[in-house]
C-alpha cells in the first residue's frame, strides 16, 4: 500500500521535471527522459536551483528511497512458486 502510494507520486513528480525538461531542452531530450526517467531525474537534480526544482526533487528522492526501504522491509513482493514466506528480509537474517 505505502509502496503504492510512493510509485504514484514518484510519477507525477516524474511527469512535472520531465514538462520542466521538455520546456527548457526541446522534444529529443524529453523523448529521452521519457524513455529513461533516470535521466529526467539526473536533469532535474542538476538544474534543481536553475528550474526552481529542489524541493520537487527532495520529494522525488524521498519518495523513492521510501519505497526502497519499504520494498526491503516487506521482502520485495508477494511470495510466488517455491518462497515459503519471510521474503528477502528474513532470508538476510536468518
Amino acid at each position: 500500500m505505502i509502496s503504492s502510494i510512493a510509485g504514484a507520486i514518484s510519477f507525477v513528480v516524474g511527469l512535472f521535471v520531465l514538462f520542466k525538461l521538455f520546456q527548457k531542452e526541446g522534444i529529443v531530450k524529453a523523448i529521452l527522459g521519457f524513455i529513461c526517467m533516470l535521466y529526467t531525474f539526473y536533469w532535474g537534480w542538476k538544474n534543481a536551483k536553475e528550474q526552481n526544482l529542489t524541493t520537487v526533487m527532495w520529494v522525488w528522492t524521498g519518495v523513492i528511497v521510501l519505497s526502497v526501504i519499504v520494498s526491503i522491509v516487506a521482502g520485495g513482493s508477494m511470495p510466488t512458486g517455491g518462497d515459503t514466506g519471510g521474503g528477502t528480509f528474513a532470508r538476510l537474517f536468518m
